[in-house]
Parts: structure tokens; C-alpha cells; sequence
């Protein structure tokens, strides 16, 4: 279609960054510009080298508009840029809902300058923001879910537990409410990626260190492990700065576990995370809140069997893999005690990874899941 006649989707994202671009904030905007006919943006600052723009997301139908900061004020530069561009803007995409005037004044400059113009609202909402929509009184509440309920074309949760809550609760969404989850695809430009042979790791990907993700639980369980044999746990991500202290304790109280905990810091490479997922055995996601956690998908993708405490759509990748567990959030030796029965009976739990791998890419592909947007939008 000639891109003059394509819808404009445009993501309002100021903070990107360019890990985000291959996160639901990039391939949203990116798979309906691939696959749905749009010219699709996301409006940001530049604040990144976005080198995932060029290695995996070419698309003369997908860009980056960077706003400047003219007045040192986010609120601000984003007004400005809705007064000149809105007229032109079929769709308006905006991510969270925690700073409910900014939202307000956004949508309706928007609305007003054009009538016809849809919205749509991604909540990225864990436990805490569906229990903050359902149960809060009070003004800002009330804002809130006037503009959810009259401004909001199409909003959307990810996971099917926060779904039912806003479903079944007093809020008038059904009518606009979808349930969509994070998803995953493969961004190598082209190129065939084959699952190797599994390795006996123990991984997980994440912030490592912030007190959402809880890698403090996983370390210590390691730690309690009887019978390690020849299993390695991988922790992939950047560390946050306070961590730093906590690993050299570790490693001063186990020494022995030096070469058996491996950090890798953050790997921008692809191709590197995605050999590490297809290498890996045992996922392990040690989240105390998450919306929705996209590493669950990828490790699922590539056949790892997940452990994971019940966030972040834990349940919602098991339903669909049957392959993993729940286990409870801060509970250090039954964790301890799960991992240390898997490396025991591995024999049990091995599985055929290609099936999970076709799985996967049959329920969280981006082209699905964005397919329910695209209905929603233009019903």
C-alpha cells in the first residue's frame, strides 16, 4: 500500500531507550506498521543510539520522531507536539497510567483537534495497578476513570487475571477492554536461528539486583543446593548499582560458587540472548510484581522449562506450554528444594523444545496478539 494512504499509529514514549525497541513499546507500533497497513511512529527524545533500528527493525513504514526538549519540561514539549501533529494522527498509542493529569490534558488537546482520531491505552498493568483502578475512591480515581471510560478508544491488560478483575468489577470497560499479551518474535534480519544442544543451565534475564525482581531469592537458593553436580546459574542484565555489594558478600560467603554463578552483564547482540535461552534447561524468574514479563515468552519459546513465581503472566505462558511451575514469592528454600529435585531427575522433566518453540509462536507471535488491537480499534 502506497505509505500516503496508510493510517498514521503514533506511540507517545519519550524515555525510550533502545532495548525497549524490541520490548512491547518498539513492537507494537512496529508489527502494526508491518503487518496491518500503518505508518507507525513512536515520539521520543532522543536519548539512545537505537542500533536495533537498523540491525532488526527496518521498515520504510516504521520510524523514530524525536521532539525537542524546548522547555526542559516533558509535559510540555508533548503538548506542543500534539498541537501541531494531532489533526494527523489516526491513532494515538500511550503506555501506563500512573500520572493521570498529564493523560487527561494529552487526550483531550488530542481529541479536540481531532474528533475522528482513536486512542488507545496500554496499561502495562501488574496486580497493584488493576487493584489501583478497581478499589481506589476519591478525586484522581474519578479522573482517571472518566477518562478511561468516555476519552479512551481501546485500553488493554496483559495478562487474563487482570483482565477478569477489571472485567467483573464496577468499571464500565467491556466494551473497549482486550486482553493482550506481551509477545516475542525473532529479529535476526533474516537469518535462521537453530535451537542447540541444552546445556545444564539455570537462567534468568532481567534487572538484576531492583527489588522487583527479587535475583537476591534465586542467589541465596543456589546457594542451598546440596547437589549442584555440573549445573551453572546465568543471570543476564545490567546490575542495579546497590547489587554490586550484595555480590561480593555472596561470593565471599560461598567461594565455591565462583565458577558456578555467572554474570554476563547486558547483551545488546540478539543472536547471544537468544543462544543463551536455546543453551538453557531451567528458567527461573524470582519476580515479586510484574505486568507482564516478556522473558517468560522468549525462555518458553526456546523450550526452557519455567520456574516462576505467579507475576507477570506466569500462568498465562504455562497454560498455554504446560511446561514449568509456580512457586511462591520470597520463599527461598522451596525454591532451593524445587531446583535442587530438577537437577536431581532432569531425565523427568526433559521435553521436546520445538514443540514449545511452535507453541509459542502459534499464541504470543506480535502479528496475533496485535491482530486483536487491530479488530478493537476499528470496529
Amino acid at each position: 500500500m502506497d505509505s500516503s494512504k496508510r493510517p498514521n499509529y503514533v506511540c507517545i514514549f519519550p524515555n525510550l531507550l533502545n532495548f525497549q525497541l524490541i520490548k512491547d513499546v518498539g513492537m507494537i507500533p512496529y508489527t502494526m506498521a508491518k503487518y496491518f497497513n500503518y505508518n507507525a511512529l513512536i515520539v521520543t527524545y532522543n536519548n539512545d543510539k537505537y542500533s536495533y533500528l537498523d540491525q532488526y527493525m527496518k521498515d520504510e513504514n516504521f520510524n523514530l520522531n524525536f521532539i525537542k526538549k524546548r522547555f526542559n519540561n516533558q509535559r510540555y514539549d508533548i503538548i506542543i507536539y500534539l498541537i501541531l501533529k494531532s489533526r494527523n494522527i489516526d491513532i494515538l498509542q500511550v503506555f501506563h497510567f500512573h500520572d493521570t493529569l498529564n493523560m487527561l490534558i494529552y487526550f483531550l488537546i488530542y481529541k479536540s483537534l481531532n474528533r475522528n482520531g482513536k486512542i488507545y491505552a496500554k496499561l502495562d498493568a501488574d496486580y497493584n495497578l488493576t487493584s489501583f483502578l478497581v478499589e481506589d475512591n476519591g478525586f484522581w480515581p474519578f479522573v482517571r476513570n472518566f477518562i478511561l471510560k468516555y476519552l479512551v478508544d481501546c485500553l488493554s491488560v496483559e495478562t487474563d487475571q487482570s483482565y477478569q478483575r477489571l472485567i467483573n468489577s464496577k468499571l464500565n470497560y467491556a466494551g473497549k477492554l482486550i486482553c493482550m499479551h506481551n509477545g516475542f518474535d525473532i529479529l535476526l534480519n533474516g537469518d535462521d536461528f537453530k535451537i542447540g544442544g541444552k546445556k545444564n543451565y539455570i537462567t534468568t534475564v532481567g534487572r538484576l539486583g531492583s527489588k522487583e525482581k527479587a535475583t537476591e531469592i534465586l542467589l541465596e537458593a543456589f546457594s542451598k543446593i546440596k547437589n549442584l553436580k555440573n549445573w551453572k546459574l546465568i543471570l543476564i542484565g545490567e546490575f542495579e548499582e546497590q547489587f554490586q555489594d550484595y555480590v561480593c558478600k555472596y561470593f565471599k560467603k560461598y567461594p565455591h560458587l565462583r565458577e558456578k554463578v555467572i554474570f554476563t552483564g547486558f547483551i545488546e547482540d540478539r543472536k547471544k540472548i537468544y543462544q543463551y535461552y536455546s543453551e538453557t534447561k531451567i528458567f527461573c524468574f524470582t519476580s515479586r510484581r510484574e505486568s507482564f514479563g516478556i522473558a517468560l515468552v522468549e525462555a518458553a519459546y526456546f523450550g526452557d522449562y519455567l520456574v516462576s513465581t505467579d507475576v507477570g503472566g506466569a500462568k498465562d505462558v504455562l497454560k498455554v506450554t504446560n511446561y514449568g511451575e509456580l512457586i511462591e514469592i520470597d520463599n527461598v528454600n522451596l525454591l532451593a528444594n524445587r531446583l535442587g529435585d530438577l537437577i536431581e531427575n532432569w531425565q523427568k522433566y526433559e521435553n521436546d523444545p520445538h514443540q514449545k518453540m511452535n507453541l509459542i509462536e502459534e499464541n504470543f507471535s506480535w502479528p496475533h496478539l496485535c491482530k486483536k488491537l487491530y479488530k478493537k480499534i476499528n470496529e
